[in-house]
């Protein structure tokens, strides 16, 4: 970054999974409560809160304070300081926080399945592999936990992507700072304008433009919690009125702009 320009390869990462740094990361999470097991109804409780303070350990600007604790979570982050081992998860790289998140009852509900790493990394490979794609740019504008990003880092440093849920655009950020730091902090000299926080409106509408138009109806930049995951940008479902004859309750789905 001081050099003011790009100057030699990425180091690539292989994306291999291993059980160890998964026991880990199940370890942490059942410390983070204190019934013994994280999956209960207030499981994604305990992934946010766990995601929150990575964050402020890895020194987020949007997570620049020390997560709350909710009431039964008392000592959380002192057991976290003490189960967390960040070396186990440099050592085997991987998506391991969308792969929990998947398996999980709240990811289920949501219906998140992330896109298996291997196709992710053929992908990326198809795309920009075989070439100098360094300064390319890379959009995803669903980005989920980020393993679109995460393949493509090992090609290119201009990474961007949205989302509208924030729990999976927090993954992401986590997955930055631990795999790929131009991911969470981009070179300024690249894309200045992309890099300032003012232009986040404009930057966001801009990741979704190649989308159909009727898609691009349903949701808008989220302004009001943008801060908390830039540079990632954070969109939001459209709510627009809708009328109803009087009596009949509006159509949710509707009114949320969401397809019929």
């Amino acid at each position: 970054m001081l050099a003011g320009r790009v100057i030699g390869s990425i180091p690539h990462i292989d994306w291999e999974s291993h059980p160890a740094a998964r026991r880990m990361l199940e370890a942490a999470l059942n410390c983070t409560t204190t019934h013994g097991s994280w999956q209960g109804w207030d499981s994604w409780q305990v992934f946010d809160y766990f995601l929150d303070w990575l964050l402020f350990g890895f020194g987020h600007r949007g997570q620049s304070v020390l997560p709350v604790e909710p009431a039964d979570f008392t000592g959380a982050s002192e057991r976290l300081y003490q189960v967390f081992n960040l070396e186990t998860l440099l050592a085997w790289p991987h998506d391991y926080l969308g792969e929990i998140l998947a398996e999980n009852r709240h990811g289920q509900h949501l219906g998140f399945y992330p896109t298996p790493m291997a196709v992710a990394r053929m992908m990326a490979a198809m795309t920009l592999g075989g070439e100098d794609a360094r300064c390319k740019s890379v959009c995803d504008p669903c980005v989920g936990t980020g393993r679109l990003l995460l393949a493509a880092s090992n090609h290119s440093y201009r990474l961007y992507g949205c989302d509208l849920n924030p729990t999976v655009l927090k993954a992401t950020l986590v997955n930055g700072w631990l795999y790929a730091p131009w991911l969470v902090r981009p070179f300024p000299f690249l894309d200045p304008h992309n890099c300032d926080p003012a232009a986040s409106a404009a930057v966001s509408d801009s990741l979704i433009a190649q989308a159909r138009p009727e898609q691009l109806q349903l949701t808008e930049h989220d302004g009001d919690s943008q801060a908390l995951f830039e540079p990632l940008k954070k969109r939001r479902l459209r709510r627009r009125p809708v009328a109803h004859e009087a009596g009949n309750p509006p159509d949710v789905g509707l009114a949320l702009g969401l397809p019929t």
